[in-house]
């Protein structure tokens, strides 16, 4: 048995969905309507990758992140160039700010944030993450484990507590990535065909984001390496000296390799590679 359920829209207290106002990640996909004006709740790889999608086809956009960044994790400076973008492009995003109250209207909703006043919008899309879709499957008293945020409980194999029982993708707490679902499956069956199966190594696992400009990295940012005790050599590449750039009239982002500094000052083994600008995440 492979368990692969995947996972669901995480709803934020005070919100629920009703997908006409306050909608899913799923909602705001299947909506005929385009909103004249859109709060994203949320700025992880989601809101982002909706602010700008919705930004070009004529909305306009707030973000709200409660943390002090936009995409929690990627590199400082790759964050700088998207938001560089997202400013031009008229996307407002204020950072370190809560969400205190709702209030549905007729035609739109309106939000209260700590410390402003009400923001009326026509829709919010609630992007703060997505839940393991694990409580529906009737597993309690099977000796598969859940943990108290939903997971499943699996080795480095992907199997649970359970002989026979497999767990991959979004129902177990690994990236949540197309990929690393795959990657998973592709373990699962080299041992069900009995074929020697190697872990996934999570922590070599590449990172796309298809916002504009795309976002797109693998291994540790700058400030991970360094706080994980690593001394460390940077290099970095603006696409403004990129023949092929120049060329499409698209020269926005930058490439930051960051590696192991040797004795002598030189690079040794690569820690991190980021990039955002056009294409980005095909050339990863």
């Amino acid at each position: 048995i492979v368990i692969a359920t995947g996972a669901r829209p995480r709803q934020f207290p005070g919100l629920p969905f009703d997908e006409q106002t306050v909608w899913s990640s799923r909602g705001a996909m299947v909506s005929e309507a385009m909103p004249s004006s859109l709060l994203i709740l949320g700025a992880g790889a989601i809101g982002c990758e909706f602010a700008s999608m919705l930004s070009d086809l004529g909305s306009q956009v707030t973000i709200l992140e409660a943390l002090p960044q936009v995409l929690p994790g990627v590199d400082k400076d790759v964050v700088a160039t998207v938001l560089r973008s997202f400013k031009g492009r008229g996307i407002e995003v204020r950072t370190g700010v809560k969400v205190t109250g709702h209030t549905p209207g007729g035609t739109g909703t309106s939000l209260t944030v700590e410390g402003a006043g009400p923001l009326e919008v026509d829709a919010v899309i609630v992007s703060v993450g997505r839940r393991p879709l694990s409580d529906s499957l009737g597993l309690d008293g099977t000796g598969v484990v859940v943990d108290e945020r939903g997971y499943i409980q699996v080795d480095e194999l992907c199997r649970t507590a359970v002989d026979g029982v497999w767990a991959v993708g979004d129902v177990i707490a690994t990236p949540g990535l197309a990929h690393i679902g795959s990657a998973e499956a592709i373990l699962v069956v080299k041992q069900l065909l009995g074929e020697e199966a190697v872990p996934v190594d999570y922590a070599k696992v590449p990172w796309c984001i298809y916002c504009q400009p795309e976002v797109a990295f693998v291994g540790r940012s700058e400030q991970a390496a360094r706080d994980a005790g690593f001394d460390v050599v940077v290099s970095k590449h603006r696409w403004g000296g990129n023949s092929r750039a120049l060329i499409i009239g698209d020269t926005e982002g930058m490439v930051k390799v960051i590696a192991e500094k040797r004795a002598d000052g030189t690079a040794g083994r690569v820690l991190g590679v980021h990039m955002v600008g056009p294409w980005v995440t095909e050339q990863l």
